[in-house]
């Protein structure tokens, strides 16, 4: 004989599996993945400019990854038109929330590297204010101590070495990729980054696993700057 659950019992149940799945369906926190550069092209060293430092920008993007303006965090004044001219010409794929494109913004940070070097320490200035990058919610991740790469003694390369670098939610960096190399220089690049400290990215107050792109622009050796 067939026992069936009395309306009694079953009552709670549906109301238990109801709520489950409202929760699945409505409560779930949205996902994030913000953007990536997918191509690089070189950034000049001014031939004229004694400068060298970091350059700090927020390229917001539109939902196919479109280049929509540049916002300047740290600036150089002789260094940052070349950079912001230079990037411009950057392709990226766009964030995703919920695996859908948005409207989506990457700092992408800029190291004047000269030759020669009277210090390895990278000095970080404040960030200007800046509206809040997009999507509403997300917080890019930050460099929080960085250095300058060393110049490999054998070596007469100049050029950008561009790299993805990919923060954990621990402040890790979790993967370095490179976008464009420069075959001396890219490993200075690297190593470089590696001794630097990042705090991660967020959104909606949540750490998240994110991109930074940081340039390295090597000036020629024959040219001394301070």
């Amino acid at each position: 004989m067939r026992r069936y659950l009395s309306p009694v019992f079953l009552l709670p149940l549906l109301l238990v599996v109801a709520n489950l799945s409202s929760t699945s369906i409505f409560g779930r926190a949205p996902r994030f993945v913000p953007p990536v550069l997918v191509t690089a092209s070189d950034i000049p060293y001014p031939i004229a400019s004694i400068a060298s430092g970091i350059v700090t920008l927020t390229v917001n993007l539109d939902a196919a990854g479109q280049f929509e303006n540049v916002q300047v965090l740290r600036d150089i004044p002789s260094l940052t038109n070349p950079a912001v001219t230079s990037i411009k010409a950057w392709t990226f794929a766009p964030g995703k929330l919920d695996g859908s494109p948005v409207p989506s913004s990457i700092n992408i940070s800029i190291v004047f590297n000269p030759a020669v070097l009277q210090t390895r320490s990278l000095s970080l200035p404040t960030v200007q204010p800046a509206p809040p990058p997009n999507p509403e919610g997300y917080l890019p991740p930050e460099i929080s101590a960085a250095s300058y790469a060393t110049y490999p003694p054998n070596s007469v390369a100049t050029g950008a070495v561009v790299l993805n670098v990919l923060v954990g939610e621990s402040d890790q960096v979790q993967k370095v990729t490179t976008v464009r190399s420069v075959p001396s220089l890219t490993s200075q690049a690297i190593a470089a980054v590696n001794r630097w400290s990042f705090n991660a990215g967020t959104f909606q107050g949540k750490a998240i696993h994110s991109n930074l792109i940081i340039a390295f622009v090597f000036r020629s050796p024959t040219v001394v700057s301070p």
